[in-house]
């Protein structure tokens, strides 16, 4: 598992890029360690006929993958993200991703993940 603290967080809807993002990023400038999950506000058929009608999760190495995810749980002030062997392998990481974040932080990540997940 790869695992970070992250100290931005970021749950927004971007309607002129056409994706809702959650961002998880270790440093306040948006540097270091960070997982993104991406979602587009809508889709058409090409994106659906190519699997890009899903979430997509990136790294800070640029790594990005579509669907993936087997289940995440939410604590009052950790994320654990696990993913099939496929995500894994396309993101560089052994299982998923555990991300520590303020526990202030919960409510606006567990609102944009049930958004981008479900």
């Amino acid at each position: 598992m790869r695992r970070f603290e992250a100290k931005t967080l970021v749950s927004a809807e971007h309607p002129d890029i056409n994706t809702f993002v959650v961002i998880l990023a270790e440093h306040a400038d948006g540097s270091g360690a960070r997982l993104e999950i991406q979602k587009p506000l809508s889709s058409d058929e090409q994106d659906r006929r190519l699997g890009l009608d899903t979430y997509c999760l990136c790294t800070e190495e640029g790594a990005t993958h579509y669907g993936g995810v087997m289940s995440w749980t939410l604590t009052q002030s950790s994320l654990k993200i696990l993913l099939d062997a496929r995500a894994a392998e396309a993101l560089g990481v052994e299982g998923g991703f555990v991300v520590d974040f303020a526990p202030e932080s919960r409510t606006a990540l567990k609102d944009g993940l049930e958004r981008v997940l479900s």
